[in-house]
């Protein structure tokens, strides 16, 4: 498969499962798509870019049911940042997440050469 139809599904994995499971299923589809794509050095920013797309879907689906900037305006002055800035933020961190759970998963799968001690 090409990368963008991996992209289309790591991201909807990736929401689907978020909704469904939690949160912590972001990094463990990263991983996952990292060790599948083992030889596709993009692998790593791949994920990260699914995991903004997915949590972007995650945090339409839920602003859809509540009031008008309710909940970016509650948090957003406790944070001090505006909503626009709290939803970047977000978004950021569910990159973070998954990149971060991609370039993991990618340094444990690689095998390590051995080096010869010098003791």
């Amino acid at each position: 498969m090409t990368r963008p139809i991996w992209f289309l599904l790591t991201s909807v994995a990736m929401a689907t499962l978020t909704w469904v499971v939690g949160w912590w299923m972001v990094p463990v589809v990263a991983a996952i798509l990292t060790i599948v794509r083992r030889d596709d050095a993009a692998a790593p920013l791949l994920a990260a870019a699914a995991g903004v797309l997915a949590w972007g879907l995650v945090l339409t689906l839920v602003a859809r049911g509540a009031p008008a900037g309710s909940v970016a305006l509650t948090v957003g002055r406790a944070l001090r940042l505006g909503p626009t800035a709290l939803v970047a933020v977000t978004l950021a961190y569910g990159g973070l997440l998954a990149g971060s759970a991609a370039v993991l998963a990618r340094a444990l799968a690689t095998p390590r050469q051995r080096g010869t001690s010098t003791l």
